[in-house]
């Protein structure tokens, strides 16, 4: 017997394209000063993805201004190829971590599941233990294309990256594109 599950997952696409946006003000102003930036989260999600024999179909950097990340998803969403979004910051508790409440606004609707399972996937990693639960790490669908909200660590990106994003962004890109 065939689970729904397992017939999805063999009906998914097997190529995605991916949008990365970091959010990041103090690496936005040293870009903007024309210095070196190193975007150790950025780049690993762009590893995951490439790694996985999915396409990076754009990425870009923004301060965390409500108005720079709408635009950037928006961007994102406007490119052609781009099933999948990735952010990376502003996920705190910090006056500037507005990422998820800016995007939150625009969501068609909320993959709920997500933000738990991450939180429940930090809690058993003894680096991070009780502190999970100060990210408020999302998901969610635009215009038939998938969001998720990362934290800013590198560490909780590669987490999210490969024990979350990449292997379940087919399945729910097939569920969100299903007629």
């Amino acid at each position: 017997m065939t689970h729904a599950h397992e017939l999805h997952r063999e009906r998914s696409p097997k190529k995605l394209g991916f949008f990365v946006i970091t959010v990041s003000t103090s690496r936005f102003e040293r870009m903007s000063k024309r210095e070196v930036v190193v975007d150790e989260s950025g780049d690993r999600i762009k590893e995951a993805v490439i790694r996985n024999g999915h396409e990076v179909k754009g990425y870009t950097l923004v301060p965390d201004e409500k108005i720079r990340i709408l635009k950037a998803v928006l961007d994102a969403i406007l490119t052609e190829g781009v099933d999948v979004i990735v952010t990376t910051g502003g996920t705190g508790y910090t006056k500037s971590d507005i990422t998820v409440e800016t995007i939150r606004g625009i969501l068609d609707r909320e993959v709920e599941g997500f933000g738990e399972v991450f939180r429940a996937l930090s809690l058993s990693d003894p680096k991070v233990g009780p502190a999970s639960f100060l990210s408020k790490s999302s998901a969610g669908v635009i215009a038939g294309k998938v969001i998720f909200m990362l934290p800013g660590s590198p560490d909780a990106v590669s987490l999210a990256m490969e024990k979350l994003v990449i292997p379940e962004s087919p399945h729910l890109i097939y569920l969100v594109r299903r007629e």
